[in-house]
């Protein structure tokens, strides 16, 4: 079950166009028990998990106006420093509708709102972008604060950028691998594909893929374990999908096409499962996939294989799939875990009269 949210703070700012030029005006800042802001923000937070987002990082910028100076100003100060956020974001904004071939961008209100766990008041917290039609979510009163909140069809929603405070403190600006799992950017294109939102905001760098299809082999898994699946067939499925991947490899992946895939696969029994069924199952457990990756040989190669190596003694590189333990008897790989050794099943007769040739001689 989810955590209970609290508003730390929340604003709305309308956006116009006079003379052919976007401007925008603030409202007030919301009353942190503003039951509407709570509700939008529970509500939303949901719909975050169920949707297809991308996930990414912010490049390194060290500009006084740029996303990652803005977000770490907050943070230094984030009980007095909300309007001045803001402030800047929608600057940002307006800079980039105001670009030359945007005239015709339909927008909206944008809507500002800070909040955290419930107990954890203490943390950074969350800020939550979203670009919104004028009648989509809100009626707004004096001063743009909501009188009354409409329930959320996200996919009425124009744009939204969720940053996570807590874990860009912890992780900007590195930008290195280790770090892969800890996207603090998620990003939902709604109705709107206006890349002024995405540019403004920036949200132009996606998580790197390695990340995308290492997290789909892992949601295959439970998934299939979700099901009721015998191991052997999630083997199958995940052996479909890598065979998807790879007919696929330099081209775009959508999880549609690989929610089919695993859909297309599943034993007899499981008519009522869907294509839907898997992707909610990714959004709402929060793996980290992008709505479209590619993937490189290199990049599937490190998520289906585990490779080690002893010095100079051995090198090895292992199929995920093709490794069992012990008592796994179908598998030609075995793996002991308390003697930590791997036992290999030699089937081919030219390798096995190499390995006995090499075996030293007995005295």
């Amino acid at each position: 079950m989810a955590a209970p949210l609290v508003v730390l703070n929340a604003i709305a700012a309308e956006v116009s166009k006079q003379d052919g030029r976007f401007g925008y005006e603030f409202g007030d800042v919301w009353d942190g028990g503003n039951e509407h802001a709570l509700n939008f923000v529970q509500e939303i937070e949901t719909k975050f998990r169920r949707k297809t987002k991308t996930y990414g990082f912010l490049s390194v910028d060290t500009g006084r106006n740029s996303i990652p100076t803005i977000l770490t100003n907050f943070n230094a100060d984030t009980e007095n420093a909300f309007e001045d956020t803001t402030q800047n974001m929608m600057e940002r904004l307006k800079s980039s509708l105001n670009e030359d071939g945007r005239g015709n961008t339909q927008v909206g209100h944008m809507v500002f709102i800070h909040y955290c766990n419930e107990g954890e008041e203490e943390d950074l917290g969350r800020l939550l972008v979203v670009m919104v039609d004028k009648k989509d979510v809100f009626d707004f009163g004096a001063g743009l604060v909501p009188t009354r909140f409409k329930s959320i069809d996200v996919d009425t929603l124009r744009q939204a950028v969720l940053y996570d405070l807590t874990l860009f403190d912890s992780v900007y600006p590195d930008h290195i691998e280790e770090h892969q799992d800890k996207a603090y950017l998620r990003f939902i294109s709604g109705r709107s594909k206006g890349q002024f939102f995405q540019e403004a905001l920036g949200t132009n760098e996606m998580i790197d893929n390695t990340v995308s299809v290492s997290s789909i082999f892992d949601a295959i898994e439970q998934f299939g374990k979700e099901l009721g699946l015998r191991t052997a067939h999630i083997r199958k499925l995940r052996d479909e999908v890598e065979l998807l991947i790879t007919d696929k490899k330099g081209k775009q992946i959508s999880v549609n096409s690989v929610a089919r895939k695993v859909i297309a696969n599943l034993p007899d029994g499981n008519d009522g499962t869907t294509a839907d069924d898997f992707v909610m199952f990714i959004n709402e457990n929060d793996y980290k996939i992008s709505e479209i990756f590619d993937v490189t040989r290199g990049q599937l190669q490190k998520a289906t294989n585990i490779e080690g190596q002893k010095g100079q003694d051995y090198f090895y590189r292992i199929k995920r799939s093709a490794l069992g333990t012990v008592d796994d008897a179908d598998k030609s790989i075995r793996y002991d875990a308390g003697t930590r050794t791997i036992y290999i099943e030699v089937q081919d007769e030219e390798q096995h009269r190499e390995l006995l040739e090499a075996l030293p001689d007995k005295d």
